[in-house]
């Protein structure tokens, strides 16, 4: 065999791999449509269900944009037999001292994993909200217009630092952005003119309850998902939230859901001290409330996990606390709440 035919040979074995990766990853295939990708998620819910296993939508994780491991977190998917997950990205202090105000991870993960992966816009946090708002949010709508988007990220409005930032002594993390400053209502805007529902990290404060109201009321058309149900960091800052308040918030504001991502029963926030998923009872059952609340609105509650991107690797853990606290309910409860309500707010009719 001459030279020049060896090195042809060679060349071809090294770009079969290359290839292959390419068409897997799908660089070379165009984004699908909504329409295909409604196609797929409704084939994949159908396929778990037909096993005689519950597949959720998780609708709230987020992930470090430039270290996610696409490929395990899809395999993961798989595993636990997930149905779809809106995973977004938390962009970087990097990226945005380079300039970055729109990420592509959604693209990259329908070109990967179209049937497993719902695209989302970019999580909103500092500085991107306090220091490159405008640019934040022209960046979103930009993108909203180019490619295919069903829902936006998770907005930080006012976050405490994380049980797990608290641990390792990361206490910058304490965000606290007027809910009905511009920030706020460049967001509610957004969504009424997209038409798309944000994830909103709000603690729960006596003190913040009555802007959020005023922003409900103002943007009437606005889909809002309070993230963490019943999550109360320090119950002597919350007098007035309960069950009771939460119903009274979802008789007068439709657009207005609730997801279900929080600690179990023996999960406590370092800084207070205190059990800060207010579902949970001394026991580990569910509060009666909350349960009764849950049963009486099921088209208003959203299975998440909440996984960032200091926690991915506990997948399986958060899908079996997850699944725990699914089981509760009855079975249409659980579809409802699993799958069933955000196919609805997603496409604006019934799963079939």
């Amino acid at each position: 065999m001459n030279s020049a035919l060896r090195r042809r040979l060679l060349k071809s074995a090294l770009a079969l791999p290359l290839a292959a990766a390419i068409g897997r990853i799908g660089h070379a295939q165009p984004l699908p449509d909504v329409a295909r990708l409604k196609s797929g998620y409704a084939q994949r819910l159908k396929k778990i269900l037909a096993a005689g296993k519950l597949p959720y939508i998780d609708i709230e994780s987020s992930c470090n944009p430039t270290k996610v491991d696409i490929d395990s977190v899809a395999q993961s998917i798989d595993r636990m037999d997930i149905g779809l997950m809106a995973l977004s990205a938390d962009m970087t202090k990097g990226q945005y001292r380079d300039g970055v105000r729109f990420d592509n991870l959604s693209e990259r993960l329908l070109k990967a994993w179209p049937d497993r992966f719902i695209p989302v816009g970019n999580g909103g946090q500092p500085p991107f909200l306090t220091e490159a708002a405008d640019e934040f949010f022209a960046a979103q709508e930009a993108a909203a217009g180019q490619q295919p988007m069903l829902l936006l990220g998770e907005f930080e409005m006012r976050h405490y630092p994380s049980p797990r930032q608290v641990k390792r002594g990361e206490l910058d993390r304490d965000v606290n952005i007027p809910i009905d400053g511009p920030a706020g209502h460049r967001l509610f805007a957004l969504s009424e003119k997209l038409g798309l529902a944000f994830q909103l990290h709000y603690e729960v404060e006596d003190e913040l309850l009555a802007p959020l109201e005023r922003m409900l009321e103002k943007y009437p058309k606005a889909k809002v998902i309070w993230c963490h149900l019943a999550q109360v960091r320090y119950i002597e800052r919350a007098s007035r939230y309960s069950a009771a308040y939460v119903e009274g918030l979802l008789k007068r504001f439709p657009n207005l859901y609730f997801d279900t991502a929080f600690g179990d029963a023996s999960s406590f926030y370092p800084l207070s001290n205190q059990r800060h998923a207010r579902v949970w009872g001394t026991f580990g059952g569910l509060v009666d409330a909350w349960r009764d609340l849950i049963a009486a609105y099921p088209h208003r509650f959203l299975s998440a996990l909440d996984l960032g991107g200091d926690r991915l690797e506990r997948i399986a853990e958060y899908d079996r606390k997850h699944r725990d606290f699914l089981g509760r309910f009855p079975k249409d409860v659980q579809q409802r709440i699993a799958y069933r309500n955000a196919w609805s707010l997603l496409f604006g009719e019934e799963f079939a």
